[in-house]
């Protein structure tokens, strides 16, 4: 128990000391302790660690390598050389055919290349009452967990799609650069801003060169009019987490009220509604 609690708390010391990205827009001030209590820690990035790590654990029963992108840039590197290469990356993941009728918008179609290329996307009602819980005065806009087998990605499900693509692009960043850390819609003043400012700088360029990429080659999810509260349960918990956890639950290694906690259900029905949501076979 007490080396659980000292991973978690390296954990939070490794996120306190990301440099949040500046404001892209004008915002009004918020006041923002920081770093928050390690309390706020516990309840923001918890669940996250807890998907993670099962995660990870199965990539490892599996043999599989570590993802060749994480860590393979630095802070002092070109932003646009950083961004051509999660542009190349994630663009040779995409899925190729004709635009549907509503156009799915773009960070539908990130989401898409990044869950390919193995870093598991998940959204949480941050500042939502009911939610992971206000988190102090601040609101949290992104969160990465890295990890060269299973990076995650955790973006805030109350920001509109233009907003989530943008930050998004920063927390590949910090993928891309091998560091966990998490961006607030109030950006602390600290000394050292060269990490927010390469971040930035590569958001803004993987969007544009995204925005390119995929208008040329047409790249799109496959286009779901349909889509159900299951699914979506599905989707907040990331589809690929959720449909490996699916997979293997109910053996030696996973119970059922294990995976019910991580994808925070409580009941049977609920769990084989969003595997079929996910076509699979329960």
């Amino acid at each position: 128990m007490q080396q659980a609690h000292l991973k978690g708390q390296s954990q939070r010391l490794a996120l306190e000391h990301l440099v949040n990205p500046p404001r892209l827009f004008p915002d009004p001030e918020i006041p923002t302790p920081w770093p928050p209590s390690p309390r706020c820690w516990d309840s923001v990035v918890h669940p996250f660690e807890v998907r993670q790590e099962w995660y990870r654990d199965y990539l490892v029963e599996l043999g599989e390598d570590p993802l060749p992108f994480v860590g393979s840039v630095t802070v002092n590197g070109i932003p646009h050389i950083a961004a051509a290469s999660i542009v190349a990356f994630l663009g040779s993941r995409g899925r190729t055919c004709l635009w549907p009728e509503p156009r799915n918008h773009l960070f539908d179609v990130v989401v898409d290349m990044a869950e390919a290329a193995g870093i598991l996307v998940m959204t949480s009602p941050w500042g939502m009452e009911g939610g992971a819980g206000p988190f102090d005065a601040e609101e949290v806009l992104g969160l990465t967990l890295t990890h060269e087998l299973a990076p995650v990605i955790v973006l805030n499900e109350r920001q509109g799609k233009d907003d989530q693509l943008l930050t998004l692009a920063r927390h590949l960043a910090l993928v891309w650069l091998g560091q966990s850390g998490v961006s607030t819609a109030a950006a602390p003043v600290r000394s050292d801003a060269s990490m927010p400012r390469f971040c930035d700088a590569v958001a803004r360029e993987v969007v544009a060169r995204l925005h390119r990429h995929v208008a040329a080659n047409k790249l799109v999810v496959p286009s779901m009019p349909s889509i159900d509260g299951w699914l979506a349960v599905a989707t907040r918990s990331s589809r690929t987490f959720t449909r490996a956890l699916i997979c293997n639950t109910g053996g030696t290694s996973t119970t059922f009220m294990s995976a019910f906690r991580m994808l925070g259900i409580k009941s049977t029905d609920v769990f084989d509604a969003i595997g079929r949501s996910l076509d699979l076979e329960v």
